[in-house]
Order: C-alpha cells, then sequence, then structure tokens
C-alpha cells in the first residue's frame, strides 16, 4: 500500500499562482461551535466547486482546533465570484482581513480536504455542500 502521508504527497498545485486563506475552528468539545464550522466548511467548498476553485486545508494550530481553508483560483472572474458568494451568507461573510494569502510552505503542506478534516467534519461538510450546488444547479435549470 502507497502511503499517503505529507511527505510522500507531491501537491501538484505548487504551480498555481492565486490562493487565498480563510480560518475556520473545528473544536473537538464543543459541539454546537464544531457543527457551525463544519457548516462553514460545507458553504466554502460549495461556493469553491460553483466557480471552479481548488479548496485543500491543513492544521493551523491543534490546540486550538485550527484549520487553515486554501482556495486557489482558476480565473480572476472565478475568484470574484467565490468572494461575492462568501460575502453573500452570513455564516460564511468575512471581514476582509480575515482572508489572508498563505505562505509557500502552507501551500505545500495543504492537502485535500478528506486527508485534513475528521470525517464527522467532512460528512456535514459535503451534504450542506451537495445541498447548496444542488438548489444552484436547479436555480440554473428554470
Amino acid at each position: 500500500m502507497t502511503d499517503l502521508g505529507p511527505s510522500s504527497f507531491a501537491p501538484y498545485w505548487l504551480d498555481e499562482r492565486d490562493w487565498l486563506c480563510i480560518l475556520e475552528f473545528l473544536p473537538v468539545d464543543d459541539d454546537h461551535d464544531r457543527v457551525r464550522g463544519a457548516e462553514v466548511v460545507g458553504y466554502l467548498l460549495g461556493y469553491a466547486h460553483m466557480t471552479n476553485t481548488r479548496m485543500l486545508a491543513l492544521l493551523g494550530d491543534p490546540e486550538a482546533d485550527c484549520y487553515e481553508l486554501l482556495f486557489s483560483f482558476s480565473s480572476i472572474e472565478n475568484k470574484q465570484r467565490f468572494l461575492e458568494l462568501v460575502q453573500s451568507n452570513s455564516l460564511t461573510a468575512t471581514e476582509p482581513d480575515q482572508i489572508m494569502v498563505p505562505s509557500e510552505d502552507e501551500i505545500r503542506e495543504a492537502r485535500p480536504l478528506a486527508m485534513v478534516l475528521s470525517k464527522d467534519v467532512m460528512d456535514h461538510s459535503t451534504l450542506v455542500a451537495m445541498t447548496l450546488t444542488m438548489e444552484s444547479e436547479s436555480d440554473l435549470s428554470q
């Protein structure tokens, strides 16, 4: 079996140049805040899907249960649309100083969500993202 740990995983996204980072807390000792955090991750995942945006994650501060969510954009238009979607939702809206540009080391260490986030967070986030994108696709077809 191939080891997919951080040291053996070749990050093919290093050539991508337009990145943003948003922090999210997923506390293990507070169920309400953990579910809220998982919902935020789900909305961001849905917005990333809707705008052809790569979404990765890494554990930023293990003691604070803080995760860094990294986003790489395929175009300036998709980046702008992603940021509009983020700001349009009171759950995901952020102050401009809360959206950062990750360092090259952070980009190198980032991994696909399922390699970083726990199963309970992934399950909830995926459900939120699927519901969001299904609603947006049905709006487009009408």
